[in-house]
């Protein structure tokens, strides 16, 4: 059974997403280079002092993901012959990856791509942030798979999903949205065929 958040939650979660809508409103009106957090504040009626609790910076407005929180706990799995196909897990974790990236507010993350795949610094920086998925992506890898998240082939596999994640919501980005994420999914595991894990 899910809990609600509490009041405190809820009105900070209100005020991240005004001050991301303020922000992506005032980026396709007047560009991102020319919009300042300053006015992005004002928009919001908040402080640029609570702007930065939310978003370290200005392009984290656009990049930051909302945390969905950890992914559910799953037993790990012993070694052998019991274990799920490697090819499973793969399939599962890469359209877990999917969905979280695209979160409850699909109209919203669709905007923030196409602003990342438009202005060249948001698009070197959306990259960059895969290290830190690529642990956490080995990690539920391994869980699924009972293997080691250590282990080369899993931090290949999760590095491999990771970089098929982002370049998949570019592209669905840069097509307004089309075609449909689950389809672009599917094809995405055809190519990739079996990682081995």
């Amino acid at each position: 059974m899910t809990t609600r958040p509490g009041l405190r939650e809820r009105k900070k979660a209100k005020t991240r997403r005004l001050l991301r809508q303020e922000a992506l409103r005032l980026f396709v009106a007047q560009g991102y280079d020319h919009t300042t957090v300053e006015q992005i504040c004002d928009a919001a009626d908040v402080s640029p002092s609570t702007f930065f609790r939310y978003f370290p910076t200005k392009e984290d407005v656009v990049l930051m993901d909302d945390d969905p929180g950890p992914y559910p706990e799953e037993p790990a799995r012993a070694a052998g012959p019991a274990r799920p196909p490697a090819d499973d897990a793969v399939r599962a974790t890469l359209r877990d990856l999917l969905a979280r990236r695209v979160g409850p507010d699909p109209d919203t993350t669709l905007a923030r791509l196409r602003l990342a795949a438009r202005v060249q610094p948001l698009r070197a920086r959306l990259w960059q942030h895969q290290e830190a998925q690529v642990t956490h992506t080995a990690a539920l890898l391994a869980r699924r798979a009972g293997r080691d998240a250590n282990a080369y082939e899993v931090r290949l596999s999760a590095a491999v999903l990771v970089a098929v994640t982002t370049e998949t919501l570019m592209y669905w980005a840069e097509r307004d949205g089309e075609p449909d994420l689950t389809a672009l999914c599917a094809r995405a595991l055809d190519h990739l065929g079996a990682l081995p894990l």
